[in-house]
């Protein structure tokens, strides 16, 4: 039975005629009638009877009134969202991939702690982290927006950027990210075919130590006086089932926050 039609039958309960009900309902009062009409055929009862004073209720009707309201009641309570303190978690589990990991690590973990108390958990992004979200062992991710398992929503929060470094007589050398670049040729997107790497590793600190004597892409968050040479679009991951859970959009406006604080940094 439509829950709008009960809902119907309530203030007409209370209303005592058509009128009243359709002004508290903000419809019109045929619509109303309409919907009593619908009501008693499918409760075979008349429900209400008019008399000079307005609508009066069948027996039935009286004893139905209230235990319909409290069912109204009670499932608005239940699909009213649950109220949520971070302050009550146990553990958060955030996965991202390793050089946006590099650059907002820190302070995201300090934002986090000034909310909550749990275990947390940040690792680098790698391939399972997709099967991970899915599964709902890890709450969120960050990493690049590409195509993924149609279980995952994505949400693209900024736009990162890779810009060339180092000393540009060595070698070129590849940074291998997981689920992103390893068989994955930006340069020659891009139009940058003659850097052909030579050195691969996927460990940042040391590429960091191969810059004196070589050259790489290194990615960064954008700011207003820097030229970048590579667009990558960054986006928030989590479950698509679990997207509208309070956890999760937590962790999503903190996670966003604390990267656009380091793009205005």
């Amino acid at each position: 039975m439509d829950l709008n039609a009960l809902n119907v039958f309530v203030t007409l309960y209370k209303a005592g005629s058509t009128q009243r009900a359709a002004i508290k309902l903000n419809r019109s009062q045929s619509f109303v009638s309409k919907t009593l009409a619908q009501l008693r055929e499918d409760l075979n009862d008349p429900l209400f009877i008019r008399t000079a004073t307005g609508l009066k209720p069948t027996s039935y009707a009286a004893q139905i009134a209230p235990k319909i309201q409290r069912a109204i009641e009670q499932l608005s309570i239940a699909i009213e969202p649950e109220e949520f303190d971070p302050s009550q978690l146990q553990y958060i589990s955030i996965h991202i991939a390793e050089p946006l990991l590099v650059i907002i690590g820190k302070q995201l973990i300090h934002r986090l702690r000034q909310e909550t108390n749990a275990t947390i958990e940040l690792r680098q992004w790698r391939q399972e982290s997709n099967n991970n979200l899915i599964d709902g062992i890890v709450d969120i991710g960050i990493q690049a927006l590409k195509d993924r398992p149609q279980q995952l929503y994505q949400k693209k929060i900024a736009s990162g950027a890779a810009k060339m470094i180092g000393n540009k007589t060595g070698e070129f050398v590849k940074f291998l990210i997981d689920d992103y670049n390893e068989h994955l040729n930006l340069l020659r997107i891009y139009g940058e075919e003659h850097h052909n790497a030579s050195i691969m590793v996927d460990n940042h600190l040391v590429l960091n130590q191969l810059m004196d004597e070589h050259y790489t892409y290194h990615f960064q968050l954008p700011d207003r006086n820097s030229q970048m040479d590579i667009g990558i679009d960054i986006a928030l991951i989590c479950s698509a089932s679990k997207r509208h859970e309070p956890k999760i959009i937590w962790l999503s406006n903190l996670c966003e926050s604390v990267i656009h604080q380091a793009i205005n940094r």
